[in-house]
């Protein structure tokens, strides 16, 4: 396996360009930005691979020639195309191309599981559209066979806790009224009917493909500890999501803290892309003052939760052999089982804290099996096919 520290340290001035959308599938993924709270401005971004066609892998990997590459032009009639031929000789039924894809009303739509993402960046920078979030979330959606919905949740120092985790908290909330629009017919919403669903519209591409009852949350990094946050919230604030089931939760070597230095953190204090300055800064930047002085506000394993752990999802957590906070990870995991919680930890040799995301950007054999192993425990907990 490749060694990470080179390779990572490549890409870390490329990974954060933001890319553009294009609701058009390509490489096998459609994507575009929505903003679900104009209040505070957060927005997402939906990655909706080609499995949601039906379409099987060996017929995705023959390049979607029929697939247009950019947006058509708005207005362009003739781009219009009620079904399309498949390199199979199946075909894909009403499938529209001004502006991209949109799914037709008329027919049974794939149902696929949805995983909730939330950036790395230490809580002050990046962005759910960055170049190495992009290629990670396009890669997830069609390893994972997935609808990714990721999260431009509010930035530090600006918006400190709780904002991040709320707005977190918001995307679920409307994530389970998406579901519970697309219950009513389109005649109850523009009568008004459901006015308790104010203006939001339902979207098209969560209407037609996402099974609610498979939604698991994914974090990355600082982005990590943002998931586990929500995933706490949704017991401890017993939010009301139906029809939204959180089955699973995927943290990414994610920040953790605790009132004693574990081993990791000693030795790996100097390490790459995160030391000890860097981690204390990040907190100094996320948490309000009050929290800064009290150590249960990094802890997600103090005895005050212990209740709460209980009752969190099956969980994921990956982390990187020289990264400082390895073993803060693996103590979460081990607390997870302690309390029967169906945990799994995976690390990776002669990786640095960030090398799935950084790595993924430049296509290196530790972000591949990385994301092959997401999608093999995937495939097992929220119960999908595996893609490989």
């Amino acid at each position: 396996m490749r060694d990470g520290r080179a390779v990572s340290n490549r890409a870390a001035q490329g990974s954060n360009t933001r890319l553009p959308p294009n609701a058009s599938f390509v490489d096998g993924v459609a994507t575009k930005d929505c903003i679900i709270d104009p209040a505070t401005g957060v927005a997402i971004r939906i990655f909706l691979p080609h499995h949601c066609l039906g379409v099987s892998d060996a017929a995705g990997s023959k390049g979607f020639g029929w697939l247009p590459r950019d947006h058509t032009a708005p207005g362009d009639e003739e781009s219009l195309r009620s079904s399309l031929e498949l390199s199979d000789g199946s075909s894909v039924e009403a499938l529209k191309f001004s502006g991209g894809y949109f799914p037709a009303s008329k027919q049974e739509h794939v149902k696929l599981p949805v995983i909730v993402q939330f950036h790395a960046g230490a809580f002050v920078s990046g962005s759910k559209d960055s170049s190495s979030n992009d290629v990670f979330c396009r890669r997830i959606a069609k390893a994972c066979k997935c609808i990714v919905i990721a999260v431009g949740y509010r930035l530090a120092p600006d918006n400190k806790f709780p904002a991040p985790r709320d707005d977190g908290i918001f995307t679920l909330k409307w994530l389970a009224k998406q579901g519970n629009l697309a219950a009513f017919p389109a005649t109850a919403v523009s009568h008004g009917i459901i006015e308790s669903f104010g203006q939001m519209p339902a979207d098209p591409w969560i209407s037609a493909h996402v099974d609610y009852s498979r939604c698991a949350l994914m974090g990355i990094g600082a982005g990590g500890t943002i998931a586990e946050q929500v995933s706490q919230a949704c017991v401890s604030l017993k939010l009301e999501l139906e029809p939204l089931k959180v089955v699973s939760q995927v943290l990414i070597y994610p920040l953790l803290g605790g009132s004693t230095p574990l081993p990791s953190e000693i030795s790996l204090a100097d390490a790459y892309f995160l030391d000890r300055e860097m981690l204390a800064l990040a907190w100094s930047w996320f948490l309000p003052e009050e929290h800064l002085a009290v150590a249960s506000s990094i802890d997600p394993i103090s005895s005050s939760r212990s209740s709460i752990l209980s009752k969190m999802p099956s969980t994921l957590v990956i982390s990187a052999e020289l990264d400082m906070l390895r073993d803060r990870a693996a103590a979460y995991v081990q607390a997870l089982k302690m309390v029967s919680v169906d945990a799994s930890f995976l690390t990776y040799r002669n990786a640095v804290h960030g090398f799935a995301t950084i790595d993924c950007f430049l296509d290196t054999k530790l972000a591949q099996a990385c994301v092959e192993d997401i999608a093999i425990w995937f495939a097992k907990h929220v119960k999908c096919d595996y893609w490989g």
